[in-house]
Parts: structure tokens; sequence; C-alpha cells
């Protein structure tokens, strides 16, 4: 469903774009807001030959950064999938530029990258307090692309000492059954003794196909005490509105890191493991590919003025 729907709509084609700022569209008379709900809707479903299955809105033309152009939100759902996308309709209603807008003028990450900055206090992490490089996670315990990307992190953080990890919870509370109870085992463990939080992190990953949700009540905080910790303070910890909080205070932050025309963050953290290099998204990849992100920001510090 989400291949279907991003289709062109995230690097759309931008040739319409010429005519309009050649000054085609003077000779138009500009069209009202439901005119232009109708044309987009149309236009959309016979490019990408969305028949009567797919909903598709079009929401109220709002002003935009390009002159003489609308900002038309569109959401299209199919069989109780929803995606989200933005076009830009010419005043007169009769060009469309299908694609992300991009301001060249500031750094497509510094405002995801500030907001995660702000929220490192208090989160487990590997690394030194300050770098210049920082990588976050958004994982769940019960993910088994999480546990891949655990071992993935063991294998890279010994070859990046400089570079700060830090780890935020996500739980996918809809399809894993005990991921928040393991959520909230884990910020119990690291605020009564962060040095043993990777012991316990690692015991849960280790046996997450033994984990159910039968036994997550018991099997989590058994694994707790195996890491060093007291399993009753472990689940008296659990049971607390504070650590409810805590938990769905990532989750809420997670939601708001959205990067338009980054499949996977478009509309904020979605799945698990996403991970930030320096608020630069990755959803999945492979170990290649994040030290490659890593070395990209490593050289960057040694930019004057960054």
């Amino acid at each position: 469903m989400k291949n279907v729907i991003r289709i062109s709509l995230i690097l759309g084609a931008l040739a319409a774009a010429a005519a309009l700022w050649a000054g085609q569209t003077a000779q138009t008379a500009p069209a009202n807001a439901a005119e232009i709900d109708q044309r987009v809707v149309a236009y959309l479903r016979r490019v990408y030959a969305w028949g009567p299955q797919f909903q598709v809105v079009a929401g109220a033309p709002e002003p935009s950064p390009i002159p003489d152009m609308y900002r038309v939100p569109v959401t299209i759902s199919l069989q109780g999938q929803t995606e989200k996308a933005v076009v830009y309709v010419s005043h007169s209603g009769q060009y469309m530029i299908r694609g992300v807008l991009d301001n060249l003028l500031i750094d497509p990450f510094a405002a995801v990258r500030e907001k995660l900055e702000s929220a490192v206090h208090g989160h487990p992490h590997v690394g030194p307090a300050k770098a210049c490089v920082n990588v976050a996670e958004f994982f769940d315990f019960e993910c088994p692309h999480c546990r891949d990307a655990y071992l993935a992190l063991k294998e890279i953080e010994p070859h990046y000492t400089q570079v700060r990890f830090t780890f935020f919870d996500f739980p996918l509370t809809q399809i894993h059954p005990w991921a928040y109870n393991a959520a909230l085992a884990g910020r119990c463990a690291f605020q009564e003794n962060a040095a043993n939080y990777p012991k316990f992190q690692g015991l849960i990953f280790d046996n997450q196909d033994k984990i159910t949700a039968g036994n997550a009540a018991t099997m989590i905080p058994q694994l707790a005490a195996q890491a060093g910790y007291n399993s009753s303070d472990i689940q008296a910890c659990m049971a607390s509105p504070a650590t409810h909080n805590l938990v769905d205070s990532d989750v809420a932050l997670g939601k708001t890191l959205k990067e338009p025309g980054f499949p996977g963050v478009e509309d904020g953290v979605d799945s698990t493991p996403t991970l930030f290099i320096n608020g630069h998204p990755m959803v999945g990849g492979t170990v290649q590919q994040l030290a490659g992100y890593i070395e990209y920001e490593l050289g960057q510090c040694k930019v004057p003025g960054k």
C-alpha cells in the first residue's frame, strides 16, 4: 500500500513548474478552493489509476512559500491504511507540482536534530555525554529487526567511540503485546543503575524468542534480576505513572520527528528501528550504510563553522 501511494508523490515530476513560472498562468482566472480540490483528486486518480477502492481526499488549499502557488494536502486510504502527501497548485488551478518542496537555504535536518539534542538527557546511551555526531535510535524490545539493529550497533560502536548512541523507546503496542512492559522495565533499569542497563538490554534481546505476552510480567523482571537489579523494585517502578509518562513521551517525540521526502518518517516515526544520525533519518539499512552516515557527519565536524 505505501509503495503504491508513494510512487512519484515524493519523487514527482516538476516539468509543469517551468510553464507556470514562464508566466502562462497569468492568462487564466483564479480557481476557487472546491475547483482546485476536485481537479487535484481527479488528476491523481487518473495518473495513478486509483479506482473507487481508494479514498482520495484533497484538503483546503493553503498559502505556500512559492509565489502564486497553493499548498494542498492530500490523504489517500486503502483497506484501513492511510498515507499523506502534499502537492502544490497554481492559483489558477491549472498547474500542479508533485514532489517535495526543499528550502536550499537551510539544513534539512536541523529541526529534528535540535529536538533530539534537547531530549537526550535521561536516556540510555553509549559514548560521550557531548558529541559532534549523535545517533538516536527509536526501538521496540519485541521487534525482531530491532534485535538485528542492536547486534549491528554492538558491532559498530567500538569503532566510533567519539559518537554518542542514544536509545528512545517506541513500543509498537498494536502488534507487540509485551513491548510496552519491556520499555517500562528498561527505563526503570536505567534509572536505578545506568551502568547495568546494557546488560539488561542484551538479555531482553537475547531472550526475545522466549518472552511471550503470557510470561512477560514475570520473565522480564527475572531477566532484570539476572542483570543485577532487584526484581521487586523493577516491578514497583514499572507500575509507576511517572515511568509510563517517560515511555509515552518518547513515543510522542518520535511522532513529531517529521522529515518530508524521506519514506518512513514523512509523518514522524512509525516503525522500528528508526535511526537519526545528526537528524538524518535511516529506516532499516545496513551496518555499512550507518557507517557511511557517521563518517559523513564526522567529516562535517571538521568543516569550519560546523
